[in-house]
């Protein structure tokens, strides 16, 4: 018996060694997951806050980017990354975002290293756009009243509020004009799937994005989003990306969809600005 037990335990402890080195991960890193756009797209900003990760095709999980993420794999893996965003800017609200395309590569990888990857994605071949970018003259955007002015703002005479060097839009609301609202007039259609809007934004605060509609014969105005100021205390308001979840709107039994922005200065507040750019209605 004493015998016996001497040949079994270091075969034991083998065995258990064994064990202990399979479980010892290699590691991918992802920091950042950018976007590439193809003409007619329009800008290529993005706000991609969480990513599912595939390691030949078995689900590692969704990891909040930036994250160094553990698989039990050595040698060549194909990783595939699908990006997801905060669906209406909520922080507990993380979806896959439906437009954009995934990341996929063979990746050597080694058990106790980490392996660095740039995953770069464009928007999927059946995605329709909107967008209002206003680089063109004019607007695609109408004023509630004759008071509410929508601005352009350009590199050469903003250089400091402008995103991308590009132009954007914007309005400011004062004691004597506190209030402004600006809506789209395009009677969007159904879709039958997925919608989101776009926004680029910063500003001093709230933000309201709503719906105007018609439902059995009566025009509505519904607030659908409140978006919080992209900082109060920064005074360079720093430019933020929102995806809104326009989907069940656009899927109801309702007519004559439009956009609408909106926003009031807050009491004892001088002044309220609002910039916008990069608007776009993706479906």
């Amino acid at each position: 018996m004493l015998r016996t037990l001497r040949v079994l335990l270091p075969v034991a402890i083998a065995l258990v060694s064994c064990t202990k080195g399979d479980k010892v991960p290699a590691y991918i890193d992802v920091n950042a997951v950018s976007v590439t756009t193809e003409p007619l797209q329009g800008s290529a900003t993005s706000n991609i806050t969480d990513v599912w990760v595939y390691a030949d095709d078995e689900l590692l999980g969704s990891w909040e980017v930036p994250s160094r993420i553990p698989l039990l794999r050595e040698g060549s893996t194909r990783i595939r990354i699908t990006p997801g965003v905060k669906r209406n800017g909520a922080f507990d609200d993380r979806s896959i975002y439906p437009f954009y395309t995934s990341w996929t590569g063979s990746v050597d990888v080694m058990r106790t290293t980490s392996v660095e990857l740039t995953p770069v994605v464009g928007y999927n071949e059946a995605a329709d756009f909107w967008i209002e970018a206003f680089e063109d003259p004019g607007f695609a955007f109408f004023s509630l009243e004759e008071t509410d002015t929508l601005l352009r703002f350009t590199p050469q005479t903003d250089p400091a509020i402008v995103l991308d060097e590009s132009p954007c839009g914007g309005f400011i609301v004062r004691p004597e004009n506190s209030y402004a609202r600006f809506y789209t007039d395009e009677d969007f259609s159904a879709t039958g799937g997925p919608t989101f809007l776009e926004l680029d934004y910063k500003s001093n605060i709230t933000l309201t994005v709503g719906v105007l509609f018609t439902l059995d014969g009566i025009a509505q105005a519904e607030p659908y989003v409140y978006v919080a100021p992209s900082d109060r205390t920064d005074p360079s308001m720093p430019w933020k990306k929102i995806y809104i979840d326009l989907s069940p709107v656009f899927n109801l039994g309702i007519s004559q969809r439009d956009i609408y922005f909106e926003a009031s200065l807050p009491s004892g507040q001088s002044e309220g600005v609002v910039y916008v750019d990069n608007i776009k209605l993706v479906r």
